[in-house]
């Protein structure tokens, strides 16, 4: 079936800022994890080798997230995930990851698979539901988050220290 351009530059545009939320989502794993008690807390409680993949659907735009030794590193692949979300389309991921879409809705809406044990994805979602309310204002997260978690650090300082993380 052919796509028109119209759909084709939707496609680029929305895997593109996919691509940029997916970094900033794993920066903000590594920030919270460094400044939020609860992100530490919910990561220390996963196993070391503990891998999550994070797939949008389209070719090279996903995170791969693995805990090693109390902290967490980027894969470029990985042969077996303990957790694995696949979002059903690029408009799914690119609804949630603009915040349009809350975690607990997409899944209630059936908008991507999950494998792997739920009791895993739980604290992946409480991990991510966390870094999302220092990622985005909260004018966003009010509609996408059951409560607002208290922040240790404000949404500038987050994305600064994001960008200079390693």
């Amino acid at each position: 079936m052919k796509q028109s351009l119209k759909r084709k530059f939707s496609i680029e545009v929305k895997k593109f800022v996919s691509k940029i939320v997916l970094f900033f989502l794993y920066k903000g794993f590594k920030v919270t994890y460094k400044y939020d008690e609860n992100v530490k807390k919910e990561i220390n409680s996963l196993e070391n080798g503990f891998t999550a993949i994070i797939d949008t659907g389209m070719k090279n735009v996903k995170l791969i997230i693995k805990k090693e030794e109390n902290k967490l590193v980027r894969l470029k692949s990985t042969e077996n995930a303990d957790i694995e979300i696949v979002f059903k389309s690029i408009d799914v991921a690119f609804r949630m990851f603009t915040g349009r879409l809350g975690v607990s809705r997409a899944y209630a809406e059936h908008r991507f698979t999950l494998k792997g044990e739920i009791s895993q994805a739980m604290v992946l979602v409480r991990c991510i539901d966390i870094v999302e309310a220092y990622l985005f204002p909260k004018i966003i997260t009010k509609g996408i988050l059951k409560y607002q978690p208290k922040k240790n650090i404000g949404i500038l300082r987050t994305y600064i220290s994001a960008l200079l993380i390693k």
